[in-house]
């Protein structure tokens, strides 16, 4: 068989772009995170649940590039029969994968549900509260089968990274399958996510569209990667056909990740540049919350900036904020004051 490949065919190298596309995904989506956090406690002095679930996914994001960089070392990206002069990377190559394909998994899952949870906290609607927590539970329901899958397909896990280990497992097309579902799963619900925001804000603003446009590029990426599963059950060359998969997979984390954390940043946009964010960049207002504060995820923690107000003939203004609307006789009245000074010179 040596004598059938040539030298060409054996130097041939994915591990670059590997490790180029991953920890680029990773490092952008963590330094977003970062500022999102710091809006969030050193601005803005709260911290929600959508929080604490966006730290986890970005930390799995994190593991799942030093995983796959670990692996690109030792033959990840490389032809089999050149990582197959040494048994034992191939053998590491093997269980880094499946390592990173449960990290990839659960960083794609948590990232979508923290942007989840923050819907939640803005929608009035009941049926989009509904429908948020029925995308929530199934995803994550679905998602948590499919990174244990990787591991449960064999009855001895270390058949699927040594397979000189004997084991009784899952015809291949079973497990492949069941990821080429939950991959368009993902892309149905990144989408589904993108209308339930642009449903809540009736006129779009920037930072929401950009928000969106993350969000397609997500479910884009996620679209590539699906065609992407059936190397799973191509053992022929693994190594090498394993590869795309799993910097797609990368790429649709990292803007799940950010298109999540960027609404966000509005407050501290503003900061940096005063004179060039307009006020309608943010699709959550954010009032002040007292510095005691800290762990809050209630309603009361954040001002939706949806309806509309009109003034009426007899000077009152109301805001209609979906459900809540005042009750026959009540009316929010508005008074302007005016300060007017003359100066008067040359007397």
């Amino acid at each position: 068989m040596g004598t059938e490949l040539s030298q060409s065919y054996l130097d041939e190298s994915r591990a670059p772009l590997v490790q180029g596309v991953m920890w680029t995904m990773a490092v952008v989506a963590l330094v977003i995170v970062m500022m999102r956090l710091y809006v969030r406690v050193a601005m803005r002095h709260v911290f929600g649940w959508d929080d604490f679930i966006i730290i986890i996914a970005i930390c799995c994001l994190v593991a799942y590039a030093a995983v796959c960089h670990v692996a690109s070392t030792i033959g990840l990206g490389r032809h089999l029969a050149f990582v197959e002069e040494n048994p034992e990377n191939l053998i590491n190559v093997a269980l880094l994968c499946d390592i990173g394909e449960s990290l990839a998994i659960m960083a794609c899952t948590l990232g979508k549900t923290s942007f989840a949870v923050t819907l939640l906290r803005i929608v009035v609607q009941r049926w989009m509260i509904a429908l948020l927590w029925f995308v929530i539970v199934t995803m994550n329901v679905i998602n948590i089968l499919a990174a244990l899958f990787v591991f449960l397909q064999c009855k001895d896990p270390r058949h699927l990274w040594n397979p000189a280990i004997p084991s009784k497992c899952w015809p291949d097309s079973v497990f492949t399958d069941f990821s080429l579902f939950v991959g368009g799963l993902c892309s149905c619900t990144i989408t589904m996510d993108d209308c339930l925001e642009f449903a809540n804000e009736k006129k779009e603003k920037i930072g929401v569209a950009f928000a969106m446009s993350l969000g397609v590029f997500a479910g884009a990426a996620s679209i590539v990667k699906t065609t992407y599963l059936v190397a799973l059950s191509a053992k022929a060359d693994f190594t090498w056909e394993l590869a795309p998969l799993l910097w797609w997979a990368a790429v649709e984390d990292g803007l799940a990740i950010t298109a999540a954390s960027i609404p966000a940043l509005k407050p501290l946009l503003v900061k940096m540049f005063p004179s060039t964010v307009d006020n309608n960049y943010d699709m959550i207002s954010h009032p002040s919350v007292p510095r005691g504060k800290i762990f809050d995820n209630s309603q009361g923690e954040t001002q939706t900036d949806i309806g509309h107000s009109s003034v009426h003939d007899n000077g009152s203004q109301t805001a209609i904020l979906g459900p809540a609307l005042p009750r026959k006789g009540e009316n929010i009245n508005m008074t302007t004051e005016v300060s007017v000074t003359v100066h008067h010179s040359g007397e």
